[in-house]
């Protein structure tokens, strides 16, 4: 259980510090100088520039007043866990016993993991919209949370398509095709070579190639999502709350003055 909270407390302050970083440029570097907020010059200074030093503000940010609250999320998500494992366990211990050879014990058993899993993917989903929320607002995790809801119940269209190009551009074209490539190119390279395929088969250094790819391209792919989602909350609050940080091409990509006008 100790694991599995810190694993998930990691990626909490890894995602709330990337999407810190992520609305500090929202609200500063984003914002046009002719725009409603005039030059934004109150709202620059060190952390407006790109880089580290913007995220290393961010990680202090998060570090010094949202460590209570990214905890608590991540002690939600572990406790989803946690019930799946016992679920498991029991389903194991089960398995040559009498009851694993009635239907109905199964059946149930099988809805009882289908609808831990739902739940354990639904509170992952609210508590990373939460963390961005965090990020944005400074407020709490139960807060957050609260907005998370009313964005979804609000814009649920939108929320859905995010998600759905969140996970095609990250998770498939990303976290799949960069490992497969790597590897690919890998095993060409190394298959035309006769000194090496001689001795040696590319197939394993391929594999190797594969394993350390994915990694990689993991970790990308949890800064673009956090970006995206980042940009996404920050984009809809502005729409909904009258702000101002939208700059004008993100207006025009959004389609607001043309709606506006309309």
């Amino acid at each position: 259980a100790g694991t599995l909270w810190a694993i998930q407390f990691i990626k909490a302050c890894d995602y709330t510090t990337m999407a810190a970083a992520v609305a500090y440029w929202f609200v500063t570097t984003n914002v046009e100088k002719d725009g409603c907020c005039g030059a934004a010059k109150c709202c620059r200074g060190w952390s407006s520039g790109l880089g580290f030093p913007k995220l290393l503000d961010a990680a202090w940010t998060v570090s010094t007043r949202h460590l209570g609250s990214l905890a608590f999320g991540s002690a939600c998500i572990t406790i989803c866990q946690l019930l799946r494992l016992v679920l498991y366990a029991v389903h194991a211990a089960t398995k040559q016993t009498k009851a694993d050879r009635n239907f109905l014990v199964r059946f149930l058993f099988k809805c009882a993991m289908c609808a831990l899993w739902c739940l354990e993917k639904c509170v992952e989903f609210v508590s990373y919209y939460a963390y961005v929320h965090i990020a944005i607002d400074g407020t709490s995790f139960c807060v957050a949370c609260r907005d998370t809801f009313g964005l979804i119940v609000k814009y649920p269209a939108q929320t859905a398509i995010n998600s759905l190009v969140k996970r095609l551009l990250c998770g498939v074209l990303l976290g799949l095709s960069t490992p497969f490539l790597a590897s690919a190119c890998c095993f060409l390279y190394l298959d035309s070579l006769d000194d090496f395929t001689a001795s040696h088969s590319p197939l394993y250094s391929a594999a190797a190639v594969f394993v350390i790819a994915w990694f990689v391209a993991s970790g990308i792919s949890n800064v673009f999502e956090a970006i995206l989602d980042t940009v996404y909350l920050c984009a809809f609050q502005d729409m909904s709350g009258g702000r101002c940080y939208l700059s004008a091409s993100m207006r025009s990509a959004l389609g607001i003055d043309a709606a506006s006008e309309e």
